[in-house]
């Protein structure tokens, strides 16, 4: 099972199939941490509503608000695309390629490109090799092992019904809180999945993507075959 899929799971509109779902992966599941986070987070949410009673506040009401549909929307995009975690990476590695040099055509980027040549071939890639090369690296990281175990830390397990609400409701705080993160921390990627609107899932790829912004913030990475490295040498990919 691949990382998108996880998401799948996670909001599927039926109840009874999400609850089927966790129960066969209970065993692999180990998030009670993360559920005791998320509730605290999604009661953490509900007083900020708080700020819609007070009328010198009605900024961070109306963020709040328009935060829970952007939040509908990523939702919404998790069933419009067949891996919605890599189509997430590719905007990214395609906004950082335009910005470096292609590297040695037998170098390690083109190495990744032939590797992963099978399964990026639904993704419909033009632009040459550095696009190419943005969509390799994507599909690698989304089915990778530690993308994987990023989504299960990320996600629920089985709860009962009378905490679901506020443990749903404190991934999306999560989910919004990274949002923000990141529109400070790389604007223009941000407006890149703004315009998508895919921002509010940054958060269930961040723990993979924020050292590799990090990186490319510091103008570490000339060409790709640099930025292949770093990737290889950070995930088993």
């Amino acid at each position: 099972m691949h990382a998108s899929d996880y998401l799948r799971i996670k909001y599927q509109a039926d109840r009874q199939i999400t609850l089927s779902t966790q129960n066969a992966l209970s065993g692999v599941l180990q998030s009670a941490k993360g559920v005791a986070s998320d509730i605290y987070a999604g009661i953490e949410r509900a007083s900020w509503y708080s700020s819609c009673f007070i009328p010198q506040y009605n900024n961070v009401c109306l963020e709040l608000k328009s935060e829970e549909i952007r939040m509908l929307y990523s939702i919404e995009s998790i069933y419009r695309h067949r891996d919605i975690i890599a189509y997430i990476l590719y905007l990214y590695f395609k906004m950082v390629c335009d910005d470096v040099e292609e590297g040695n055509p037998e170098g390690s980027a083109h190495k990744l490109i032939r590797k992963m040549a099978g399964l990026v071939s639904h993704m419909n890639v033009a632009g040459g090799t550095r696009y190419a090369f943005a969509a390799a690296a994507s599909v690698a990281l989304s089915q990778s092992g530690v993308m994987s175990t990023i989504l299960i830390e990320r996600i629920s397990a089985k709860l009962p019904q009378a905490v679901f609400a506020f443990q749903f409701y404190g991934i999306q705080q999560k989910c919004a809180l990274a949002a923000r993160h990141l529109k400070v921390m790389d604007p223009e990627y941000y407006w890149i999945l703004y315009q998508e609107k895919l921002e509010m899932l940054y958060y269930f790829i961040e723990p993979l993507l924020a050292e590799i912004i990090k990186e490319v913030k510091s103008k570490t990475f000339s060409n790709i075959d640099e930025l292949a490295d770093f990737i290889q040498g950070n995930v088993d990919v």
